[in-house]
């Protein structure tokens, strides 16, 4: 047996020097930690789904006026004012574009989680985020359409439409299923909400 023999894993082996393979800890931490994180924020959701009234959440639905008072603020006054920040900082075009991004994507499940904590009103800010990360699939574009075509072609931008789809999924399921404990069954929903 030759002691110097390179490693079967080895990349490059002259037989004297060889070149291993990295072991790339960073992908494996970065699947666990966003395997726990969507466990985690799947269980936050479901808890706030059971703190959601099934009434007054079709009420919101219904009369829609605190939800386009959020749809004018998430699409209309944050794009602009990203857009005006990065006139009046006079950033790169590419750090422009990241403040459009960013002023023109939904709140997610962010303002669902600070509207728990303050006990706000769950149904409005749900039906908020609901609509918001809906209606991003068509606004997003168009806002980017109009404000980016300072600094780029607004054709060279590509939305996250997957990342999109799942953060609904990731919001409509647990949120109904906790919606469906409470009607089905109030008592236990009561314990649900204080464990979440």
């Amino acid at each position: 047996e030759n002691s110097t023999a390179c490693p079967a894993n080895a990349t490059i082996c002259n037989g004297t020097s060889c070149v291993l393979k990295e072991e790339n800890i960073n992908e494996t931490l970065s699947i666990v930690l966003s395997t726990v994180l969507t466990v985690m924020l799947a269980l936050v959701m479901f808890s706030m789904g059971c703190n959601v009234d099934l009434r007054k959440f079709w009420g919101h639905i219904k009369r829609p006026w605190g939800i386009f008072v959020g749809f004018l603020c998430q699409f209309g006054i944050m794009p602009l004012t990203g857009f005006l920040l990065a006139l009046v900082f006079d950033v790169l075009p590419v750090q422009a574009v990241v403040v459009l991004i960013m002023g023109c994507c939904p709140g997610g499940t962010t303002s669902n989680i600070i509207a728990y904590w303050v006990d706000g009103d769950m149904d409005l800010s749900i039906s908020m985020t609901t609509c918001s990360t809906l209606l991003a699939m068509g606004m997003m574009p168009l806002c980017l359409f109009v404000y980016a075509k300072v600094w780029t072609d607004s054709n060279a931008i590509v939305l996250p439409y997957d990342s999109i789809g799942i953060s609904l999924v990731a919001l409509i399921v647990p949120v109904s299923f906790g919606m469906y404990v409470t009607h089905r069954w109030p008592s236990k929903a009561k314990i649900i909400i204080k464990v979440g």
